[in-house]
């Protein structure tokens, strides 16, 4: 009886870390050289690369120029499914800042370009899920 429950719980703690290991896996080289090469072909050399805690995403964000300052400069970027090896979402958004919320979910932080009351700050915020293709819910910014 003790070694049936012993096998049973070293199976099980087998089973778990090999499971854990494949959600874990790493990109190859050329999965990794496909986004560099399309962020490359879509925004030129300027672009930064933001991935996901698991690096099975990343944002590919064009970075804008610092010569010509405008309020209201579109940030063009796209999520890279690195996996798969196909773009999951890609948006051009105005006065925006994207990064990641968690493993599948990007924080999108937006500046209006009129403020009217003094005690707000113009900002909010909005969290998109990548595999919904939803907003799923808006945050008003204080600070």
């Amino acid at each position: 009886m003790r070694t049936l429950i012993l096998n049973t719980i070293l199976a099980m703690l087998f089973f778990g870390c090999a499971t854990k290991n494949k959600s874990m896996v790493k990109p190859t080289k050329n999965q990794q050289a496909a986004y560099l090469q399309l962020a490359k072909e879509k925004f030129g050399e300027e672009v930064e690369f933001k991935f996901n805690s698991d690096k099975n995403y990343v944002i590919c964000e064009k970075v804008n120029s610092k010569l010509q300052p405008n309020p209201n400069q579109l940030k063009e970027f796209f999520v890279y499914d690195i996996i798969s090896g196909t773009i999951i979402y890609e948006d051009k958004i105005a006065n925006a800042k994207i990064e990641w919320h968690n493993e599948k979910q990007l924080l999108i932080t937006k500046q209006r370009g009129y403020i009217t009351n003094p005690e707000d700050t113009g900002k909010w915020a909005y969290v998109f899920d990548l595999i919904t293709k939803k907003k799923i819910t808006d945050i008003r910014e204080k600070n």
